[in-house]
């Protein structure tokens, strides 16, 4: 997209855009889009207990109306597939679960990724003997993926970390993740970068203006991925990234997404009046 375009995206870096700022920045780019978002931290607020995660349903319902612009929106996410849909649930939107190793575009189509994986069933058992002694720690389980939630004690950070890394020990397929008040042991395979690159090469969408949002340092190989592609890759909240553009927190990114919604529709109805001759042209 030239030299004066990656200019224009450094601008912005190492502060809080406006969200209207960044989304008149991307509507200047006349592109089409595709939205990749992850959820914790990002769509959602954290809670304590990861079972109690909600999407507000302000957010589901501006998400609902970039789908009926005909913008793709897919979930990049930590989750597995079956948690992400149930909280976008009633709404189905493509979900790359587990870091990108679980992608499901729709209720038939699944792009399954090559994944070597030791038997979880048997880590889960061994984590769960692990943590015996310390039962203040959440164990999640998925199906390529266990994690070691630690939110309601921070300061079993180290007892967290010190569990995993003997798991990991034992299994050398696997890679130690560290997120937000979370350890997760997972097949080295599982980069969501890659997942975002899959989909796109699904989609085969020409001239497309990918855009990713993410929190966490998971996030960042998406960012990455992103960023090869003259994206737009955007980081929420504090911390060190390759995203080249930063929103403020959760709140700002319900803003971003609903006014990005409102350039949508505004796209739409200038398109409309070209077709229906609507426009006047000045010789």
């Amino acid at each position: 997209m030239g030299n004066q375009y990656v200019k224009n995206l450094q601008s912005y870096d190492s502060y809080y855009c406006s969200p209207n700022d960044l989304v008149d920045f991307i509507s200047s780019q006349q592109n089409k889009y595709c939205l990749f978002l992850d959820i914790d931290g990002t769509l959602a607020d954290f809670q304590l207990d990861p079972e109690d995660t909600f999407i507000p349903q302000n957010t589901l319902e501006v998400i609902q109306r970039i789908l009926q612009h005909k913008v793709p929106v897919i979930a990049v996410t930590g989750r597995s597939v079956q948690v992400a849909q149930q909280l976008f649930s009633p709404m189905l939107v493509p979900i790359a679960g587990t870091h990108g190793l679980e992608i499901q575009m729709d209720q038939t189509t699944t792009l399954q990724t090559d994944v070597q994986a030791d038997d979880f069933v048997q880590i889960q058992q061994e984590l769960k003997v692990l943590c015996q002694s310390s039962p203040e720690l959440l164990i999640e389980n998925k199906k390529y993926a266990v994690a070691l939630h630690y939110r309601q004690y921070p300061e079993f950070a180290e007892i967290a970390q010190q569990i995993m890394q003997t798991l990991l020990q034992r299994y050398s397929a696997l890679k130690l993740n560290q997120g937000k008040y979370v350890f997760e042991l997972l097949p080295k395979q599982a980069d969501k970068g890659e997942a975002i690159q899959t989909i796109l090469n699904y989609l085969n969408i020409p001239k497309v203006l990918p855009i990713f949002i993410g929190d966490d340092r998971t996030d960042e190989t998406g960012f990455i991925k992103i960023n090869r592609l003259d994206g737009i890759s955007i980081k929420v909240g504090q911390g060190e990234t390759q995203a080249r553009f930063r929103l403020e927190n959760i709140e700002k990114v319900a803003d971003f997404l609903a006014s990005f919604s409102e350039v949508l529709a505004t796209r739409l109805i200038t398109k409309s009046q070209l077709v229906n001759g609507e426009s006047i042209c000045l010789n």
